[in-house]
Parts: structure tokens; sequence; C-alpha cells
């Protein structure tokens, strides 16, 4: 396996949380968005409640326009795109200048969405985007270690995001099993009691050992502490 520093293991991590964290919240709002469009509601504080950030929005008209676009909200999903191009620009020689566009594209049509009155379209081609990343640097970066850290971080926005939500929950066990394959080929470290956890719940869920019993909470935090980064 190649070698990958210290620093730039913690930046690939992190690419992939920031890019799954913007297109998973992306895709939940504009399910609530929709929705909210038929019945004129969406509990909004109750999400802030579930992903662990302040409700500090004024309305479900606010929360939207903030939530999804403001880049001086630290919460916001604009936020995290912007963590996203941080660090796929530091990294740029390692992912190549034609996958970083990509990420660059999504923020830029995420700016432009917030001056748009009908927020879909927009977000939909920031959805493309990411998933044009995706495809880009599974195609392009030769070295296993780095896809496979990209991919561990997304793995673990995914299986966070879905132990705050309940959204996807019938995918958990696919989505644990994709992560234990990815980090024997990436140079992350684990946290002994965590990576027991991950493996008491997947043998859990795929039925070898059913009388076992980890609580939501205990799991999303081996989820969350998993990684030494």
């Amino acid at each position: 396996m190649d070698f990958i520093s210290l620093s730039k293991t913690n930046r690939l991590f992190w690419l992939g949380r920031y890019y799954e964290r913007v297109s998973l919240s992306i895709r939940h709002m504009m399910g609530a968005y929709d929705a909210m469009i038929d019945t004129n509601t969406f509990d909004y504080a109750e999400y802030c409640r579930q992903i662990g950030i302040c409700n500090k929005y004024e309305s479900v008209e606010d929360f939207f326009q903030h939530y999804i676009f403001d880049a001086h909200d630290p919460d916001s999903i604009r936020s995290a795109a912007e963590q996203m191009l941080g660090n796929g620009m530091v990294l740029r020689e390692t992912i190549g200048s034609s996958t970083l566009a990509y990420l660059q594209m999504a923020v830029y049509t995420l700016d432009e969405g917030a001056e748009d009155e009908v927020i879909g379209l927009k977000l939909l081609q920031v959805l493309d985007n990411l998933m044009a990343f995706r495809g880009c640097y599974d195609d392009f970066i030769a070295e296993d270690a780095v896809r496979n850290t990209i991919k561990c971080g997304a793995s673990v926005e995914r299986l966070s995001y879905t132990l705050r939500t309940g959204l996807r929950e019938e995918f958990l066990l696919e989505e644990l099993q994709k992560l234990q394959k990815r980090l024997t080929w990436s140079n992350l470290q684990t946290a002994a009691l965590p990576m027991q956890s991950i493996i008491r719940m997947e043998r859990i869920l795929d039925g070898r050992n059913p009388e076992d019993e980890i609580s939501r909470e205990d799991f999303l935090n081996a989820v969350e502490g998993l990684f030494l980064v």
C-alpha cells in the first residue's frame, strides 16, 4: 500500500465526509421542500435536533434559505460545501484538476441557486456535479489508498446521517459491509472499541448475533469515533 501522510489522509477522509454531507443534505432538503409546498409544513426544529445543530431560524422559509445557501451560517449546506472545496483544493495534486473542477462547479451552482425563486433545478445540478466528482475520482485516481480513504469518509457520513435522521435505514448493513472492506485498503487507523461495535452491529443486522444489542446512541458514537483523524 502506498504511503500517505497523516495530513493528507485527514484531508482525504474529510473530503469524503463533506461531499457526502452536501449530497445527502441536499437530497433530504429537496424532498422536504417539495413536501412543504404540498402541506405547508416541515418540522425544521426537529431536523435541527436530529443532526445536532442550533435552531436559529425564524420560520420554515428562513430555514430553507439559510440552511441551504448561507455561507455565513456554519451549520449550512453551503458551509459544508466550502469545507469540501477547501479540502479538494489542498489535494489538487492528489485528486487532479479535472476532478477538483466538479467540486468547484458544485459550489458555484449552489451559489447561483440562492438567487433563484425555484431552487430545485440548481440543486439537481449540484447533485449532478457531485456524482461526476465521484465518478471522476473513482476512475482517474490510481492509488487504492487515496480512493478508499475518500470512500471511508463518505461511508461514515452516510451512516451518521442515517442514524441521526432515520433515512435509508434499510441500507445500514450494506453500508457497514462496504465500510469494512474499504478501510482495509485505506491508510486510516481505527480505534479498537468503536471497531468492535461496528463488527457487533454488522453481526446483529445480518442475523448472526440477533440477541446482541447496541443502542442507537452508542452505535452513532462508534461510527463517529471509528477513525483516528
